[in-house]
């Protein structure tokens, strides 16, 4: 069940940098219609507008996954090291140490 939900959680994050890039063209492009801007420089404009945006929102993205993965309880770091591993995405050098404890 946890996974089904973190799966949702970074599928929803994933629209976070095309969403906000639109939002901020369409901002843009309204207000430089209005402003009676050129053609070519209104391209321009748009496109570094655009550009910029993108970044800016998968800046973010980036720092909402890294709060979360700090915020999460101990036992669901583990559990999702070992998912990894199982699924084959990362391996054991890859994790920090003291992150799976084995019983034995």
């Amino acid at each position: 069940m946890k996974s089904n939900k973190k799966g949702r959680k970074t599928m929803k994050r994933k629209l976070i940098p095309p969403f906000l890039m639109l939002f901020a063209g369409a901002v843009c492009s309204i207000i430089m219609h209005f402003n009676y801007y050129e053609t070519n420089k209104m391209l321009v404009i748009l496109l570094a507008v655009m550009i910029s945006f993108y970044i800016a929102g998968s800046l973010f993205t980036m720092m909402l996954n890294i709060f979360d993965k700090k915020n999460q309880p101990e036992e669901e770091v583990q559990e999702e090291a070992i998912e990894e591993i199982v699924s084959g995405e990362g391996t054991p050098v890859d994790m920090r140490e003291g992150q799976v404890k084995t019983e034995g």
